[in-house]
C-alpha cells in the first residue's frame, strides 16, 4: 500500500455522515460543468446504502464462519481464502495492487468524460467548501480468463493538483439503476480480491486512483458486470447530477492474453505426454513491484531414472511470462551431515514460462545435463494443473 492510499483512507476514516433524504436525478450529459446548487443528499444515502451492505456481508460471513469476532472493525479479515460467492470477476484476473494507467487503451469500448467535482463540504475552510475541480473519469474492462472481464474506474486529478490535500474535491456517487428499478450501489476497492474495502461518497479525493467494481459478499442483487449496464457518476449537483457511462455486453477476446504471473499459480502440474514427471511451482510476494518464482521439475536422465531440475527468478507484479536459469545438483548423498560441503551446482539451462489460462501452463525449455547423462535439448510443452491451492482458486 503507497503513502498516498495510506493519508487518502485515513482521511476517509476520519469522515462519518447521517442519513439523509434520498433524491436522484434522470437527466444526464457525458460532459458536464457545477451549474446549480450543490444536493450532497444523494450521495448521503449512497454511503448509507454502502455502510449497510458492508454490515450485512459482515454478519453473514460471521454466521458461515461461526464467529462474530473474525469479522469485527479492528479484528482479522478474511481474505481469499474465503470465497466471495458474489465475486465480480475470476480472481486471479487482478494483482494487486492495480497498476497505474492499467490499460484501459487496450479496450475498444473504454468511455471518458470530464466531470466537475465539489469540494469537501464539511471542511472548516470556506475556500475549500466552494472548491470545484474539474477531473477526467475512464471506464473500460480488462480481459480475465474463461470468457470473463472485470470493470474498473479510474479518476484522473489535474496533475498540478495530485496529491493536494488542502485542495481537493469529494469521491463522486456511483450507482448502478437495475431493469426492475432501483439502483445498485457497487463497492469501489483500489485492492482486487476484497470482500469488504469500499470507497464511499464524499470522502476527499486526494490522489488519482482505479478502482475495480465489487459485489459485496452474502449481498443480493447483484450485478454481472459482462452484461451490458449503466454506470451513473453522481457529481452532487442539484439540477442534474448524474453522468452515465454505458457499457454494452463484453465480448470475449477469440485469443486472451496469457494470465499475470501470481500466486495462483503456485501448484502442482501434470504432463499429459509424459507420466510420472511434475513441476511443483511457488510464487512468493518480494515486496510492493516484485516476486519471485521457484520451481522444482522433476524429469528423467536418459537411462530413464529420475532427475531433478531447479529454477528461480524475479517477476514483476504484472508480467506475463518469465524466463528462469535451471540448474541440478550433483555429488551429493542422503541425509548429509550438517557439516558437510554443500552440493554443487551445475546450471543446466532456462525454462520460460506462460500461463495461458488456470488450468494451463506453457513452457520453452532449453538445456544441456550431458556431462552426467541427463536431459538435453531444447522444445516447449504444456501442463496440466494439478489441483488449487486452498484459498488460491484460480479462475
Amino acid at each position: 500500500m503507497t503513502p498516498q492510499h495510506i493519508a487518502r483512507r485515513a482521511s476517509v476514516a476520519a469522515i462519518t455522515f447521517a442519513c439523509a433524504s434520498f433524491s436522484l436525478m434522470s437527466t444526464a450529459q457525458p460532459e458536464k460543468m457545477m451549474t446549480g446548487a450543490r444536493d450532497f443528499s444523494s450521495g448521503q444515502q449512497a454511503r448509507v446504502e454502502m455502510q449497510t451492505q458492508i454490515a450485512a456481508g459482515r454478519a453473514a460471513l460471521a454466521k458461515q464462519l461461526g464467529n462474530a469476532n473474525a469479522v469485527t472493525s479492528g479484528g482479522p479479515q478474511p481474505a481469499e481464502a474465503f470465497a466471495n460467492p458474489q465475486r465480480a470477476y475470476p480472481p486471479s484476473c487482478l494483482n494487486s495492487p492495480i497498476p497505474s494507467k492499467f490499460g484501459f487503451t487496450s479496450d475498444p469500448n473504454r468511455l471518458t468524460a470530464q466531470i466537475t467535482l465539489p469540494g469537501d463540504p464539511l471542511s472548516s475552510d470556506p475556500n475549500e467548501v466552494a472548491y470545484s475541480e474539474t477531473d477526467t473519469f475512464y471506464v473500460w474492462r480488462v480481459d480475465c480468463s474463461g470468457g470473463k472481464s472485470a470493470t474498473l474506474l479510474e479518476i484522473d486529478r489535474p496533475a498540478a493538483m495530485d496529491g493536494n490535500q488542502s485542495r481537493f474535491p469529494v469521491f463522486p456517487g456511483v450507482s448502478i439503476p437495475l431493469n426492475g428499478g432501483g439502483r445498485y450501489f457497487p463497492r469501489l476497492a483500489d485492492d482486487p480480491n476484497t470482500f469488504f474495502a469500499t470507497n464511499y461518497s464524499i470522502t476527499p479525493l486526494v490522489n488519482s486512483d482505479i478502482y475495480v467494481l465489487e459485489n459485496t459478499y452474502g449481498q443480493l442483487p447483484t450485478v454481472d458486470y459482462n452484461q451490458a449496464f449503466t454506470l451513473d457518476i453522481n457529481n452532487f449537483d442539484g439540477s442534474n447530477n448524474l453522468i452515465p457511462f454505458n457499457l454494452p455486453n463484453y465480448v470475449p477476446l477469440a485469443n486472451p492474453p496469457p494470465l499475470p504471473i501470481s500466486g495462483y499459480m503456485s501448484t502442482n502440474w501434470s504432463s499429459s505426454t509424459q507420466s510420472g514427471e511434475g513441476i511443483v511451482m511457488q510464487i512468493y510476494d518480494v515486496n510492493q513491484t516484485t516476486r519471485s518464482l521457484a520451481f522444482a521439475w522433476f524429469t528423467y536422465d536418459n537411462q530413464g531414472f529420475p532427475f531433478w531440475l531447479f529454477g528461480q527468478a524475479s517477476v514483476p507484479i504484472g508480467a506475463t511470462s518469465v524466463t528462469a536459469p535451471t540448474a541440478y545438483f550433483k555429488g551429493g548423498t542422503f541425509a548429509p551431515p550438517t557439516a558437510s560441503p554443500g552440493v554443487p551446482l551445475t546450471i543446466w539451462g532456462s525454462v520460460t514460462f506462460t500461463f495461458p489460462d488456470c488450468g494451463h501452463m506453457r513452457i520453452v525449455y532449453t538445456g544441456d545435463a550431458s556431462a552426467v547423462g541427463g536431459p538435453t535439448g531444447n522444445g516447449s510443452a504444456t501442463y496440466v494443473r494439478v489441483a488449487d491451492v486452498n484459498g488460491l482458486v484460480c479462475q
